[in-house]
């Protein structure tokens, strides 16, 4: 290895060698001959290179044992950030590359993994967190408000359509098609198509943004309902649901369910007559 040895230029203004603490310097800046990753006290510096062209690389924790880049992986799949937040920002999009069906490739990318269903919230509160209850088999994302499963099994318990909301719109509100693929509250006092019942929000909205709306299946984060009892279209308030009976002459009966929880209801959308008396 070549080898680098300081001179300093004496009273006399002849060269002698460093030998003293009061001759040591500090270098502000370097440069490395033909690029490549140098490791400083500030990180890892690739000099312009790719990550993958980073070998031989060693890490070593007096207190553990060190974690090495090995020949044919890149040195991120072998370097582990723990009890830290990492945010990668991108201008356009993070993208993965084409991997064939190789243990070494289809192992690139793993969900963070739970035994059994999340339930507490992420720490920022935010959209998109993903987690395999691998437990269950399951996977879940947080939308903000509560873990969703999205498991095929989950997602065939409900028969949900998207629409647009032709006005405000509540989770757990009946809704009919008031125009083309919009939907408005359902109002069974007035006749006509506005007590054509086709299903309930599942998410809510305000007007002229999209809403899910479920035919069948059970819709969750309602509220006061009493398990067991059924449910109709309240025909006094748009929209609302009621366990006691509708009366009134001329009004239709249209039933939309029944109480799962406090909280759920079990839809069974099913136009039951039209009142006499």
């Amino acid at each position: 290895m070549a080898q680098i040895k300081l001179l300093k230029i004496n009273a006399t203004g002849l060269p002698e060698e460093m030998n003293s603490t009061a001759d040591d310097i500090t270098l502000n800046s370097y440069t490395v001959q033909g690029g490549g990753a140098v490791l400083s006290t500030t990180g890892l510096d690739m000099n312009g290179d790719n990550i993958s062209d980073a070998g031989d690389l060693a890490f070593t924790d007096p207190t553990s044992d060190g974690i090495t880049r090995t020949d044919g992986t890149h040195a991120a799949d072998d370097i582990m950030f723990q009890d830290a937040e990492n945010v990668m920002a991108s201008g356009a999009a993070v993208l993965f590359p084409t991997v064939t069906d190789n243990a070494d490739q289809v192992d690139a990318f793993r969900l963070p993994a739970l035994a059994g269903a999340p339930s507490a919230t992420p720490s920022d509160g935010g959209e998109g967190y993903l987690v395999w209850d691998s437990t269950n088999d399951n996977l879940y994302a947080w939308d903000g408000s509560a873990w969703s499963n999205l498991s095929i099994v989950e997602e065939a318990q409900r028969t949900c359509s998207e629409y647009t909301a032709g006005e405000t719109i509540a989770i757990g509100e009946v809704v009919y098609i008031s125009s083309a693929n919009t939907v408005s509250l359902a109002d069974i006092s007035n006749g006509g198509n506005t007590d054509y019942i086709v299903g309930m929000a599942s998410t809510g909205n305000t007007a002229s943004n999209p809403v899910k709306i479920c035919s069948d299946g059970v819709i969750s984060g309602l509220s006061g309902l009493t398990a067991g009892d059924r449910y109709f279209v309240d025909n006094a308030t748009a929209g609302a649901i009621t366990n006691t009976v509708p009366t009134g002459a001329g009004n239709r009966l249209i039933q939309v369910g029944f109480a799962k929880s406090t909280t759920e209801l079990h839809l069974q959308i099913q136009f039951i007559g039209k009142r006499a008396v």
